[in-house]
């Protein structure tokens, strides 16, 4: 079987604009409040689009903590919390994290030295992560905003595979499953590092629902997974099959360990906010699966409504 594999490798886009408006006793200039954005993701991630309306903050200085997995929430155009806190003259340390489920606050979650640690983190496809760490130097009591840029901690995988057929037959996949890792630990300071952990599990991907023409793709829906994976021992598994203009089956192949390799070398692995496509051409007259490579599109980044993808 020859394999190449070709991966999309896709930068970090970004999320939200907002500033926090509520009146409460504090006096407005005197009071901790919140700015942050996250690159909104060009391509969205099956049962991840909408708005974030939520997010959680961790903050100290010195030995005092401010700020210990806080509910920071949106109300129309408005940010609050509640238990309003004031600056004093120190330097502080923010960390901050938001999932799709807006009901989550993450357990396992610590924040010390200026970096976020989320432990025995599990990705589940309806829960994307960002997060953000500040610090801000408020000896000379400035007040000012406490800025965030959330970035995305977790990788994407989707598949795309083309009906390769010089017989006008059309193609049908479906069983697209690969063993991955289901959850990690993760250290963010502005750069996320993954431990993957747990038990290898399969991960299935729907197949489809109608045939695919002669030099069409399909292409499968996008899981989340932990970063920091991706090495030659994974393996994927598919089926496909070929049907006449009669709609009568002529064909039918099984492929099982195809190796999951970002490169050559099969020493690359996922990175943190990047998306990966792996590629294939399926013909019915070879035993064999065609790999090609095709360009690396980017993820742009802008400042976008509270959207989380």
């Amino acid at each position: 079987m020859k394999k190449n594999l070709l991966f999309l490798g896709m930068a970090v886009a970004a999320l939200a604009s907002c500033t926090n408006d509520e009146v409460f006793d504090i006096n407005k200039s005197n009071k901790i409040q919140f700015d942050g954005f996250v690159n909104k993701d060009t391509r969205a991630v099956t049962n991840t689009d909408g708005d974030i309306n939520k997010f959680h903050v961790f903050g100290y200085y010195g030995t005092t903590n401010v700020f210990n997995n806080v509910a920071v929430l949106k109300d129309g155009a408005t940010w609050s919390y509640t238990n309003p806190v004031a600056w004093t003259a120190n330097q502080y340390q923010f960390g901050a994290y938001a999932t799709k489920n807006e009901s989550d606050q993450l357990a396992g979650v610590a924040f010390a030295d200026g970096k976020l640690t989320f432990t025995n983190y599990t990705a589940a496809d309806a829960n994307d992560l960002v997060a953000a760490v500040a610090s801000v130097d408020n000896t000379g009591l400035t007040n000012a905003t406490v800025g965030f840029t959330f970035k995305h901690l977790l990788s994407k995988v989707k598949f795309a595979l083309t009906n390769g057929t010089d017989k006008g037959y059309t193609m049908k996949v479906s069983n697209i499953t690969f063993n991955v890792l289901p959850a990690g630990t993760c250290v963010y300071d502005g750069a996320a590092a993954w431990t993957p952990s747990g038990s290898a599990a399969s991960l299935s991907f729907a197949g489809t629902t109608a045939n695919i023409a002669a030099a069409a793709t399909f292409t499968s829906e996008d899981h989340i997974v932990i970063p920091n994976q991706g090495l030659s021992e994974m393996k994927a598994s598919f089926k496909v099959e070929f049907y006449d203009a009669s709609d009568n089956k002529v064909d039918e192949k099984e492929y099982t360990n195809v190796a999951l390799k970002l490169n050559d070398a099969g020493t690359e692995k996922w990175k943190p906010g990047y998306s990966y496509t792996y590629t294939a051409t399926i013909t019915s007259t070879t035993n064999y699966i065609q790999f090609a490579v095709t360009s690396v599109d980017a993820w742009t980044e802008q400042n976008a409504g509270a959207a989380l993808n």
